[in-house]
């Protein structure tokens, strides 16, 4: 599993440094790092519209225009789990981040040892918590929330992951999508088929159906293991 970082600062030599940094972290931990790096709160809202797909994002706060509270709002708006910190050379702002559940205030000049505490905290809660998925259409990134997700659907090379009020075509492997997901109560109700258990409301034989009345076919070799995972989710919660 991979730490998708993002960092939004205009200050290109910071920024320059906050990548040593943590480059710097992700070979000594073993940290896979996937880092985007943008100048301008302008800037991310126009290349992310809608949807952040990131673990952790840093956010400077003096910056021009729109800054780093105002962003931080912004994506709260639309993105309620993704790890918000900020960075800044005063502390007026503290009381602030509390009101976008920022999860740090790191204060410049950067104490590299904070930074570290930062990184570390950010991949404990993303690796034990982890409860979405990070779909490529398009050449844009989304990030669909597992609970949101009804059921998904193999034809051919592409899936078709079904939430309540749209559809998202993606190309990806069923197969490598349920080796995820079946640690996050999902279930292979047939070759082409994925369910979420939190969704699903009745079975039989050779179909089971979704809260949203959606029938989705069980084969002769799943209904046994569809029917036990569907008992054991009820009786103990989410698997």
């Amino acid at each position: 599993m991979n730490l998708r970082i993002c960092l939004v600062d205009d200050d290109s030599i910071q920024l320059d440094y906050l990548k040593t940094l943590i480059e710097k972290w992700s070979s000594n931990t073993n940290t896979v790092v996937n880092l985007e790096i943008y100048h301008s709160a302008e800037e991310i809202l126009f290349e992310n519209p809608g949807s952040y797909p990131f673990d952790l994002m840093i956010l400077d706060i003096q910056m021009n225009k729109i800054n780093g509270i105002q962003l931080a709002k912004k994506i709260r708006e639309v993105d309620k789990s993704v790890i918000i910190a900020f960075l800044s050379g005063i502390s007026d702002h503290v009381f602030e981040g509390y009101e976008v559940q920022a999860i740090q205030y790191l204060l410049k000049p950067l104490d590299e040892s904070k930074l570290i505490k930062l990184l570390n905290l950010a991949k404990d809660i993303t690796f034990k918590e982890h409860k979405h998925l990070i779909i490529s259409v398009s050449g844009e990134k989304k990030k669909v929330n597992y609970d949101d997700i009804y059921y998904i659907e193999s034809v051919g090379h592409y899936v078709t992951v079904y939430l309540e009020n749209e559809s998202i075509i993606w190309k990806n492997n069923l197969k490598d999508i349920f080796v995820d997901l079946s640690k996050h109560g999902f279930i292979s109700t047939h070759r082409s088929y994925l369910v979420n258990l939190k969704h699903l409301e009745e079975i039989s034989k050779d179909k089971c159906v979704l809260s949203n009345k959606v029938e989705i076919p069980i084969s002769r070799n799943s209904y046994k293991d569809v029917n036990s995972a569907f008992i054991k989710y009820y009786k103990a919660g989410p698997l």
